[in-house]
């Protein structure tokens, strides 16, 4: 175990995006500052995911705007002009960063091309970065208690309390093409169904898509009192103080998922068109519903071992695969523990 170190030391990291990735910055983030007692520690993210993590203590924070990168950039220029790090962490590959990552000036400079991300999970791929500066220990700490927010913006907090016992379900991915991440729309209406009839449990619906989308998936959910519909009505701090108010969280590969994550809450991953082994809940695996290895056989015609690492399975049919009673033994292996 490495001893704390006491040396002043100004670290810059690059992660712009997405949520699931911004939250594992969060235990790399933990375990600088555990380790370097006088951590100057110095963090180019993006607006959106600004908003789940600017309350962490002692962390200055850039802020670009994708939809001013020009602007961002400027200002981002200005600021660092005079700044040559200790270490610059460049922790994404998109070309954006790595734009961003040439007006960085740092003596230590840790990229993607220095690590082995073989067979890891995206967050020891993270660790894989400090490794590079013997940094060997893992703070598993995603501070929660510092970016926790009250939900009263949106809610009356107290309905929520009403509602309990619940269990937040978000049923949307990012919306890329060929993403294919969603479970079927119905099955999450049969899945609250069994919920309260065989629990007494409530359903609270969350995350952020169109509204088009939004629309379609109520189309597909029978409402009543059973049930919250909070979708498109949260911030995002709002929505992990709801999902901190839930039994355990049910969904597909999502930047909520991992969300869900940050509080140790027991999560039904639902995954067959990415490995949960790379991308799943960290702290949760075992309740994962995993049918990534079989969708790969069936849909992409090879085996994992001949699979690249974090090759996604690019067929709409995938996440039929999952069956209904596959969440049901999951609910039931979580209610008995």
């Amino acid at each position: 175990m490495n001893k704390e170190n006491n040396t002043s030391i100004s670290i810059c990291i690059l992660r712009l995006s997405a949520i699931g990735d911004v939250t594992h910055i969060i235990p790399i983030v933990s375990t600088l500052q555990k380790y370097y007692k006088k951590a100057d520690i110095t963090w180019v993210i993006g607006k959106t995911e600004y908003e789940l993590v600017k309350m962490l203590d002692n962390v200055n924070f850039i802020v670009i705007d994708k939809n001013k990168t020009l602007d961002s950039v400027i200002g981002m220029h200005k600021y660092l002009r005079k700044e040559n790090f200790d270490i610059v962490f460049h922790m994404q590959k998109s070309l954006r960063s790595k734009f961003l990552g040439r007006i960085i000036n740092g003596k230590i400079n840790v990229t993607f091309n220095d690590i082995k991300t073989n067979n890891n999970h995206v967050l020891d791929n993270f660790f894989a970065f400090l490794e590079k500066i013997n940094i060997q220990t893992k703070e598993l700490n995603w501070q929660t208690n510092k970016v926790l927010t009250s939900c009263d913006s949106f809610i009356d907090a107290a309905i929520i309390e009403e509602l309990k016992p619940f269990v937040a379900i978000n049923p949307f991915t990012s919306e890329r093409v060929n993403n294919y991440r969603e479970w079927d729309y119905d099955n999450y209406g049969t899945i609250a169904e069994y919920l309260f009839n065989e629990y007494s449990i409530k359903t609270v619906f969350i995350g952020k898509t169109t509204e088009e989308r939004k629309n379609n998936f109520l189309k597909h959910i029978k409402v009543s009192s059973k049930l919250l519909n909070l979708i498109n009505k949260t911030s995002l701090g709002e929505m992990l103080s709801v999902l901190n108010m839930s039994e355990f969280y049910i969904g597909p590969d999502s930047g909520t998922l991992h969300m869900a994550n940050m509080l140790a809450l027991p999560i039904i991953g639902l995954y067959a068109t990415s490995n949960p082994k790379r991308t799943g809940a960290y702290s949760s695996l075992e309740y994962t519903v995993d049918r990534y290895e079989e969708a790969v056989d069936r849909f992409s015609k090879k085996t994992v071992e001949k699979t690249k690492w974090g090759e996604r399975v690019r067929d709409k049919r995938a996440m039929k695969l999952i069956l209904l009673d596959d969440v049901k033994l999951m609910i039931k292996k979580i209610l008995s523990n």
